[in-house]
């Protein structure tokens, strides 16, 4: 299975692995990491996606769709997850717009406070 850029699996993750607000109980998230790291299928860069609480997008969020589901990118969860992680049974859920993905690397810029390389980003992006 190779894993890119932009695509949506569901990884494993255990209550007794997280505190506080961070994101529990086995999710979806969107492949961040460039698909020079993803092509060695050993730990991914991502992005954990809800279906909860839509009606209100916060600063570090991201509308997406996935598989005709709509939900959220929560960019300020960013999480490293190994490749045993990966629900294999599950496939992939689906791939983000070119869009969205543009949208979740500008939230990241800002997230890390790299603000002044956003309008570099979208240089290259366009």
């Amino acid at each position: 299975m190779i894993i890119r850029r932009g695509e949506v699996y569901k990884f494993r993750i255990s209550r007794k692995e997280t505190e506080g607000t961070e994101q529990q109980k086995n999710r979806p998230a969107v492949i961040i990491s460039t698909n020079r790291l993803n092509k060695k299928n050993i730990r991914f860069v991502a992005v954990p996606i809800t279906s909860k609480k839509l009606e209100k997008i916060y600063d570090f969020e991201v509308p997406v769709m996935v598989g005709g589901k709509r939900g959220k990118a929560l960019c300020d969860q960013v999480r490293i997850y190994n490749e045993t992680r990966l629900v294999k049974e599950a496939g992939r859920l689906g791939i983000l717009s070119e869009k969205e993905i543009k949208e979740i690397g500008e939230k990241i810029l800002f997230l890390l406070d790299f603000e002044e390389l956003v309008d570099l980003y979208w240089e290259i992006y366009q």
